[in-house]
């Protein structure tokens, strides 16, 4: 009843469902883990499944969710209205209307409770046949502070109907990262099973893959057209038939879910292997207590092969969107880059420019500076458009006068290029923090306020770390008052606060991104034969990066607290540099307005600087 697609249950617009929904019936299946995209289908599958549960099986039921709110609105919304929609189901219902609250439904043979992660006591003292965990890399199924984690407090609630050997656990979850509970349950399943489409040209089964997905412009083009436009398209790896959206729903309409153990129909000589292995006939013959299922966007009827496309084109300039396509699009976890592991990892991506030097693709250079008492560690860094990056000098200065020179008076030259075209720092941040001036009571805060006011030009910016995470990695905000002591600001100031977490995320992962090689075709794609935008946020070092750098950049390291959160720890002192890096990063960010994909549009039109009105009575 509410469903973009109203009415009966119809197998032919969700084909990968049919399997699913068979397989969870088998009566030698214990657990299901389906790794999945967003809005494919696989709840409502688990809804039609416990249906059918309640007319052939009958037992206790559990539905968990990560949040009371979720399990109240999918108990009122979802399974409430299919049992009363069905005239087989709600012959079941009592005559009270007591049975039908909202975190339990008594039917007159069997109970349905409804829970979430959070609460223990509604994961507890009941004995269950069968329980849906719906959305467990959410937050709520974390570990956190109580006696297990919420999917192990399900399985103990089973350990009845177990010995009996009729339990059944459905675990569903779109990843998150590599830890998430969903990603490790399928990795821990018996079978893991992919869908496999049938081509309607050549009639060959086909696991589609997004080096399938095809449209004009490659990585330089625009991803809202894409999308709209509908450009994309998928080309078939047997016969080099293109399909657009309907031909690959005519495809997946004829789909069958195989065993992972078969990738290929040929082997890597070339010859012919075996045609891949049917999940359904796999099981029956050697009955796997546990199966995982992994379905990504390319075969589902919902989500258009453009979509995908369009995803992709947005994650190769933003890293957010990034993880977003490989969560949401992909069906694959976020891999955690704790940290690159040594000094000499770091110092790989020294490159043959020597420095001071600034390479010929550059659009901007930005600069990062951490203030001490006494002096100022900083980092040069210069962008391309597509967010690559190159370290053009690192270093430390005494002095405002030498801070006044660097971003003044210094210009930088550009690789193969003349002297009159050496390019200048195009925006600056410096670390506003607080300490007492050893010289007199004038804290160095106040100091960096005064000097950011006075010769800022439009260049130099104030910034903060945000204590807490935000939702954005740069958020700007006029204070007229210090911090400390309420002391006021004449006139005010525009500092940027920045959620420094998710920049040194952005850090390693770039510093552990795979350098690209060429395809067959040409195209350019990564170790595992992935098409990627050659320049997109590679990282580079000049010539004479030194281990000091190195040692600097990795003082830091993602732990995790006693509940399972992970945090950045530092594990040395000397950690500026890396500092620097997070302020020269956030610079060429593209939430930090205007940003460097204005300038990248607009090479000969810098960004007019002066003064503006910010809110009433505040120019900065």
């Amino acid at each position: 009843t509410m469903s973009a697609i109203g009415g009966a249950w119809r197998n032919e617009v969700t084909p990968h469902l049919t399997d699913v929904m068979n397989l969870m019936a088998k009566p030698y299946i214990r657990e299901v883990a389906i790794c999945k995209v967003p809005q494919s289908g696989f709840s409502e599958g688990a809804h039609n499944f416990i249906g059918y549960c309640i007319d052939r099986e009958p037992g206790p039921v559990l539905y968990v969710y990560p949040d009371e709110v979720t399990a109240i609105e999918n108990s009122q919304d979802r399974v409430k209205p299919m049992i009363q929609s069905s005239r087989r189901l709600r012959s079941f219902f009592t005559d009270s209307e007591r049975d039908k609250a909202n975190i339990r439904i008594n039917l007159r043979h069997m109970p349905l409770y409804f829970g979430w992660a959070r609460s223990a006591s509604r994961l507890a003292n009941k004995p269950i046949k069968i329980a849906v965990a719906d959305e467990v890399d959410k937050d709520g199924f974390d570990p956190g502070t109580r006696e297990a984690a919420a999917i192990e407090l399900i399985r103990k609630r089973l350990i009845t109907y177990r010995r009996l050997g009729v339990s059944k656990l459905i675990m569903i979850s779109t990843p998150t990262v590599e830890s998430g509970n969903i990603w490790k349950e399928f990795n821990a399943t018996q079978i893991q099973s992919d869908f496999w489409v049938r081509c309607p040209m050549c009639d060959q089964f086909e696991l589609m893959d997004f080096k399938g997905i095809h449209w004009e412009g490659g990585g330089q083009a625009d991803p809202v057209k894409v999308r709209d436009r509908r450009l994309a398209w998928y080309v078939c790896s047997h016969c080099g038939g293109e399909w657009d959206d309907t031909l690959r729903d005519q495809a997946a309409r004829r789909g069958k879910w195989m065993v992972r153990s078969v990738k290929s129909t040929k082997d890597q000589t070339g010859d012919s292997a075996p045609p891949p292995l049917e999940l359904l006939t796999y099981c029956d013959k050697f009955k796997p207590a546990t199966v995982g299922f992994h379905f990504p966007a390319w075969a589902d009827y919902f989500i258009s092969l453009s979509d995908s496309a369009a995803a992709f084109l947005e994650g190769l300039n933003d890293l957010d969107k990034l993880q977003d396509f490989m969560n949401s699009f992909e069906a694959t976890p976020w891999k955690d880059r704790e940290e690159t592991k040594s000094e000499e990892e770091v110092l790989r991506h020294r490159v043959e420019i020597p420095p001071g030097i600034v390479p010929a693709d550059a659009v901007a250079l930005t600069c990062g500076i951490d203030m001490q008492m006494k002096g100022f560690w900083f980092v040069v860094r210069a962008w391309t458009k597509d967010l690559s990056s190159h370290l053009v000098q690192y270093g430390y200065i005494n002095t405002w006068k030498d801070v006044e020179n660097l971003l003044f008076n210094t210009r930088f030259q550009v690789e193969g290029k003349p002297a009159a075209d050496s390019m200048p720092i195009w925006r600056a941040a410096i670390d506003t923090g607080g300490g007492q001036n050893q010289d007199d009571d004038w804290s160095k805060t106040e100091e960096a306020y005064a000097f950011i006011r006075k010769n800022g030009r439009g260049v130099l910016y104030g910034i903060k770390g945000s204590s807490h995470s935000q939702l954005k990695k740069v958020t700007p905000k006029v204070i007229d008052r210090m911090t400390r002591g309420n002391k006021p600001i004449p006139g005010g100031i525009t500092l940027y606060f920045l959620d420094t977490d998710k920049f040194k995320d952005q850090l390693h992962w770039r510093l552990g991104r795979s350098w690209p090689v060429s395809g067959e075709d040409g195209g350019i794609v990564d170790e595992a034969g992935n098409p990627v935008d050659v320049q997109s946020h590679h990282m580079t070092l000049h010539a004479d990066t030194g281990i000091d750098y190195a040692r600097q950049i990795l003082a830091e390291e993602r732990q995790k607290d006693k509940k399972g959160k992970t945090e950045w720890v530092a594990i040395r002192r000397d950690n500026h540099l890396l500092d620097c890096e997070i302020y020269a990063a956030a610079c060429a960010d593209p939430e930090w307005a205007p940003s460097l994909q204005y300038l990248a549009g607009n090479p000969t039109q810098a960004p007019k600087r002066g003064r503006r009105v910010v809110s009433k009575g505040v120019e900065v």
